[in-house]
């Protein structure tokens, strides 16, 4: 049983190192995909739930909360640069919008009188 608790952390960390390439990449439509294989090697691994100081060797021996940490930090990182755009986008089309609506007033100075 050891080698499956040790395997399982083995491919959790090398998933979150797959997850962590992704984000370098910003290719976000395949990291959906990984994050649901990353959820069932966590799985596997609350399913072992009488390994758990097996577990918890296994983890600081593999270093995997550094590999964590990593990817942690790139998230946060892509998500605030993802929300700095969204803002941008929202003031750029509010202003368009802004513009756009001027010439579509009522014309009251164009009629004779």
């Amino acid at each position: 049983m050891k080698r499956n608790v040790e395997g399982i952390l083995t491919d959790y960390k090398k998933c979150t190192e797959n997850i962590i390439e992704i984000l370098k990449k910003s290719d976000f439509d395949s990291l959906q995909n990984e994050m649901k294989i990353r959820q069932c090697i966590l799985d596997k691994l609350i399913f072992n739930d009488d390994k758990k100081a097996e577990a918890r060797n296994v983890y600081r021996k593999l270093d995997i909360g550094k590999v964590e940490n990593e990817a942690e930090s790139l998230m946060k990182e892509k998500t605030l640069s993802i929300k700095e755009k969204l803002k941008d986008i929202s003031v750029k089309k509010t202003a368009s919008n802004a513009y756009g609506n001027i010439g579509g007033s009522a014309k009251i100075f164009s009629k004779k009188i």
